[in-house]
């Protein structure tokens, strides 16, 4: 555990969020501490966030929301920059030493290891959110799958436990989903080092319009005489849309009016496979039934517009992008994987399918175009269900009583 911090006279406790990336790049985990990060201000929390410049042409000090954000080098690097960005961040962490009295680590992979040398340097209270399953574990090694039942190699085993014996020293790990609370348990963290506290959505930008707005929101997407599906967030490996692109080869073959869209980019992150769906739609002149929007600022109007929403991630420690589908009121279709089962129950808010298992997944966008009562039944219950867990100033409120209970220890 972390040496005791100095005396602080603030009502508040001061908190660096670090996190790899950040505005403008968008994701769930970017959209969440942007979100969070404005809220806990919002409350009295002074806070700055410290991110890497993954462009060239970013400027190294920014405000968002209202919120500082510093950006330390190196830019470009997609698949290493995380790793390459340690050295600066420690650097920065040691220079605003007077600025803050927690490191909020939001992605622990690799960065928690700059939070922790600062946090033993400095006097530092530092707490470890993961992101993404097999963090802990050491499953973010198998690209994009999540996947820990593959072994280590040697080096990767010995590089593992190295960090997680370092990782042990923070002050409390946050868990934002069951499967990642779990993950930390079976890797021998006591439950009195874990904290439970879900990501949040802001429910003024995602809420269900009026019938005359979402008929005018299609007929400007040229969405009026379609069934739409919708998929929102990364076009990027382990997400399952290679698959939902199988199926939705057959179901828009058997419903010429079913139409697919794609709500986001891939653009230069290392996982993207942005162009390969683009090359599967060109290859199988799909290309009037699926739309891919790149990226947009116009989410929830794109999602107001849609008739359903589908998410068929391989691995997933929580999902955001399902939270706000569900707040705009779609039914949906998602796997049955990780966090997602803490946001949908199977047949009451919501369809459950096994992970990548194309002909259900193809039957099931087909028995709900059918079925307009029961798809009528899932949006309601999912729009209730998730209004009461994953309001961000609830969530906010929630990391102040972390905060200062880790500034009282």
């Amino acid at each position: 555990m972390m040496r005791p911090m100095s005396e602080s006279s603030k009502s508040q406790p001061a908190v660096c969020l670090l996190i790899g990336t950040f505005h403008p790049r968008v994701g769930g985990g970017e959209t969440h501490a942007r979100l969070l990060s404005r809220e806990l201000k919002a409350l009295g929390t002074p806070i700055f966030v410290l991110t890497r410049k993954h462009e060239p042409g970013l400027p190294s000090r920014d405000e968002v929301d209202g919120v500082e954000l510093r950006r330390v080098g190196p830019s470009g690097f997609p698949r290493f920059g995380k790793y390459l960005m340690i050295p600066a961040a420690l650097r920065a962490l040691i220079q605003a030493r007077n600025e803050f009295d927690i490191i909020y680590v939001c992605g622990l992979r690799v960065l928690g290891i700059a939070g922790i040398l600062a946090g033993l340097l400095l006097h530092k209270r530092v707490v470890l959110r993961a992101e993404a399953c097999g963090e802990w574990s050491g499953g973010f090694f198998f690209t994009g799958a999540g996947n820990t039942e593959r072994k280590l190699n040697p080096f990767l085993r010995i590089a593992l436990a190295l960090r997680n014996r370092l990782y042990r020293r923070a002050d409390q790990f946050l868990a934002i989903s069951r499967v990642i609370h779990n993950e930390f348990s079976t890797g021998g963290l006591p439950d009195t080092q874990i904290t439970t506290i879900t990501n949040g959505i802001d429910f003024q930008s995602f809420q269900p319009v009026s019938p005359e707005r979402r008929a005018q929101l299609r007929a400007d997407f040229g969405l009026n005489n379609s069934f739409v599906f919708a998929y929102s967030g990364k076009l990027n490996r382990g997400k399952g849309l290679e698959m939902l692109l199988r199926a939705w080869r057959n179901v828009a073959a058997s419903h010429p009016s079913a139409h697919l869209l794609l709500i986001g980019a891939g653009g230069t992150q290392f996982l993207s496979c942005e162009h390969e769906l683009r090359s599967f739609v060109e290859e199988n002149a799909l290309q009037t039934s699926v739309t891919f929007t790149g990226y947009t600022n116009r989410v929830a109007e794109y999602l107001c517009a849609s008739d359903a929403f589908v998410f068929p991630s391989e691995s997933e420690a929580l999902g955001l992008a399902l939270i706000e589908a569900m707040a705009c009121g779609l039914p949906s279709l998602a796997s049955a994987t990780g966090g997602i089962l803490d946001i949908v129950t199977d047949q009451e808010n919501g369809r459950l399918l096994p992970v990548g298992d194309e002909n259900a997944w193809q039957t099931a966008m087909s028995e709900l175009m059918q079925t307009p009562e029961q798809a009528t039944q899932w949006a309601a219950a999912g729009a209730a269900s998730v209004k009461k867990r994953f309001a961000i100033r609830e969530i906010a409120i929630q990391h102040q009583q972390l905060f200062r209970s880790l500034q009282t220890k």
